[in-house]
């Protein structure tokens, strides 16, 4: 029994990694460890027939997709006589990928990121490898939370806390062009992580390379040295989805 396990966690045979999906038919993550791992299984390289590469837009009606939409602009599709594997990458790729090894490749390489988390309060920015953070920078900004009472009160608040956000923004626009004046050599990709309306409200002012940047949503609180760390390692993770009852169709 103990050694079944083992060989379902390291990957030892196609069959009990797929187990470990199958009866969820749910998104997955998967470390960038695991998916090398499962790459280079012969079992599974002769399992799959074909890789192919699509916009990812090509499967928005496809609820069970939208993590993975969500987070690459591009899906990989990996089919097998049994199932479709669908597999967003952690990063931007143009690369049509013809064999598993090819992907294993882009996953390993040397890739550095800058990246961002923002909540409103506070951020942290890095440039970071697998596994190691080459440089940081921390900010914060106070912003007072909600005020409970009505009346002129509450609007006079709510106008002073519209100053505070605003100000806020500004203190990170001077935060990150001081990184990047700091930090010139260019990445491979920039990613801003934070919540959907703090993304957003940030995008409406100006800041070096701000067009480059991917937006992910990310509910992290309270940002610390630490947060960059974790990001070297989790943001290598992909997203997987076997469709093990084949119900996704491509849209013509």
């Amino acid at each position: 029994m103990y050694q079944i396990f083992q060989r379902k966690i390291k990957f030892y045979t196609t069959k009990k990694l797929i187990s470990m999906h199958l009866e969820k038919d749910t998104p997955t993550w998967l470390s960038r460890n695991n998916l090398v791992n499962l790459f280079l299984v012969d079992e599974f390289q002769k399992k799959i027939s074909t890789i192919e590469t699509f916009d990812s837009n090509e499967f928005q009606s496809f609820k069970a997709l939208d993590s993975l939409i969500s987070h690459n602009n591009n899906l990989i599709v990996l089919s097998s006589s049994d199932y479709n594997i669908y597999l967003s990458l952690p990063f931007p790729f143009s690369k049509k990928f013809t064999n598993l090894r090819e992907i294993v490749e882009f996953i390993e390489s040397d890739l550095k990121v800058i990246l961002f988390f923002i909540e409103l309060g506070s951020w942290v920015i890095g440039k970071i490898k697998f596994k190691q953070v080459l440089a940081s920078k921390r900010g914060s900004r106070y912003v007072k939370g909600r005020h409970k009472a009505g009346g002129q009160s509450q609007r006079r608040f709510e106008r002073n806390r519209e100053k505070w956000i605003e100000e806020h923004y500004k203190k990170f626009v001077f935060d990150i062009n001081d990184f990047f004046d700091k930090n010139n050599d260019i990445p491979f990709c920039y990613l801003a992580f934070g919540e959907e309306k703090v993304l957003n409200d940030l995008f409406k002012f100006n800041f070096l390379n701000k067009e480059k940047f991917l937006k992910r949503k990310s509910s992290l609180k309270n940002y610390n040295s630490k947060t960059l760390m974790k990001a070297s390692t989790n943001i290598w993770s992909s997203r997987l989805y076997i469709d093990t009852k084949n119900a996704i169709v491509k849209k013509s």
